[in-house]
């Protein structure tokens, strides 16, 4: 056989090889390397208790004119959670396509289980999230507000953890203005602790009539109980203010291929304020009707503050990139659930299996109705939407239902063993911070804690 003829077959296998290793998506442990850019961008914004439901009931009213567009004009349908419905174990599992056996962060540990514990953080996180990954892989990303990211990561272009957010939103004494130094090792890098900063939103920022209009009847405001209660949900109307804020301007000043936003404050005003929207499903007890007349329509309206936060992201993040809204659960109630305390109904019993997801941009198919979708998921369709890898060791899988016909011929799915290495950057300091007290008080107010 001649020369040429074996050079020819050479070539005929390499091409073969090719092909196979296309079309099987398999790679060798730690053979993602550097990926080149694939667009979209990636956008999750992540909101803390959206019930699917819920928001479906809103938007066909009219009342969620954001999450409608879309819905449209993406993919969408119920996020399955994980039992016991805990915000940071699922939140964890959002961020790193693995259950709590794999990420570390157990049902209530980030809390520890009685408030006098240290709360938990990125120190507790066993396996790489997301954003490390996107790092390993030469991809950047940037983090705003999510749990169990204190302290951060430095392989980030950005990071505000949620302790920060609690900080420039008025929880370090004398305020975010004056603690530079204080929540410097709550961002990162250190350095844009005075860009955020001069960002923060305190209660007392927050204009009058916007709390008002949360309200069903505004002039019971007077009322002592009715003012503190409002009081409640100034302060995380703040916080999401704040995040939404950190948000616009570090999309802005510094591009990145993901970005991750949290949420928080949908959760809080639910728990404090669901029993007035279903004062018939509370059992401890009669709802005193001026409350039912002040309250009734604040878990609703601060769903349609949520569009509008998902309005002004957007708006920033642009029409090229590819958006996921997720939640890490539902939300029940008091329908049926056992755990009270006092007046207050223990945190996760009011929890329920489904949250919501819904897909838009670059890559995902239009008006798709979504199935069986569960948060376990949503970083492995992150990270295939960015032409990513993913770890044959995730316990979640891409959504290939949501991705185009176009996009996965363009960009099929591969795969890694694992992203689990031994030289993990780890982060730097130990998980408390000065807010830790309010966020205890928190935890305590809505009942995850004694």
């Amino acid at each position: 056989m001649s020369s040429r003829v074996l050079w020819i077959a050479g070539i005929v296998v390499l091409c073969l090889g090719g092909v196979w290793l296309a079309t099987t998506g398999l790679r060798t442990p730690g053979d993602a390397g550097v990926v080149p850019p694939v667009d979209p961008r990636v956008l999750i914004v992540g909101v803390d208790g959206l019930d699917w439901a819920r928001a479906r009931s809103l938007v066909a009213e009219g009342r969620m004119p954001n999450l409608d567009s879309l819905m449209d004009g993406g993919s969408s349908g119920p996020l399955r959670s994980i039992a016991p419905y805990a915000s940071p174990t699922v939140w964890t599992s959002v961020a790193t396509g693995k259950t709590a056996e794999s990420h570390g962060v157990e049902e209530l540990g980030l809390y520890g289980g009685t408030g006098d514990r240290e709360l938990a953080g990125s120190l507790s996180v066993k396996c790489m999230t997301l954003w490390e990954i996107l790092a390993s892989t030469g991809r950047t990303s940037g983090v705003v507000g999510w749990l169990a990211t204190y302290p951060p990561v430095p392989v980030t272009s950005y990071t505000v953890t949620f302790r920060a957010i609690v900080g420039m939103s008025g929880g370090v004494p004398p305020g975010p203005r004056g603690a530079s130094a204080d929540l410097a090792d709550a961002v990162y890098p250190a350095e844009i602790w005075g860009e955020m900063a001069e960002l923060g939103i305190t209660p007392e920022g927050v204009p009058e009539d916007d709390i008002l209009a949360l309200l069903s009847r505004p002039d019971l405001v007077a009322d002592d109980v009715v003012a503190a209660r409002t009081g409640e949900i100034v302060r995380w109307l703040a916080a999401d203010r704040t995040t939404v804020a950190a948000a616009k301007h570090l999309m802005t000043s510094r591009p990145t291929d993901l970005v991750a936003v949290y949420l928080r404050g949908n959760d809080i005003v639910s728990h404090l304020f669901w029993r007035y929207m279903e004062p018939e499903s509370w059992t401890r007890g009669p709802v005193r009707q001026d409350l039912v007349e002040a309250f009734a329509s604040v878990v609703d309206r601060y769903y349609e503050e949520v569009d509008g936060f998902l309005g002004e992201i957007l708006e920033v993040a642009g029409d090229d990139v590819a958006v996921i809204v997720c939640s890490d659960h539902g939300f029940v109630g008091h329908r049926g659930r056992p755990g009270f305390v006092g007046d207050v109904a223990i945190g996760i019993d009011m929890h329920g299996e489904d949250g919501l997801i819904v897909m838009k941009g670059p890559g995902i198919s239009r008006g798709g109705a979504l199935e069986g979708a569960g948060v376990l998921d949503v970083a492995p369709t992150a990270l295939a939407l960015l032409g990513v890898p993913v770890g044959l060791d995730m316990d979640g899988s891409p959504l290939v239902a949501a991705l185009t016909p176009s996009f996965l011929e363009q960009h099929p799915i591969t795969h890694v063993d694992t992203y689990e290495t031994d030289d993990r950057i780890r982060p730097q300091g130990t998980s408390e911070s000065p807010v830790d007290e309010e966020i205890k008080e928190l935890l305590k107010s809505i009942g995850y804690v004694n």
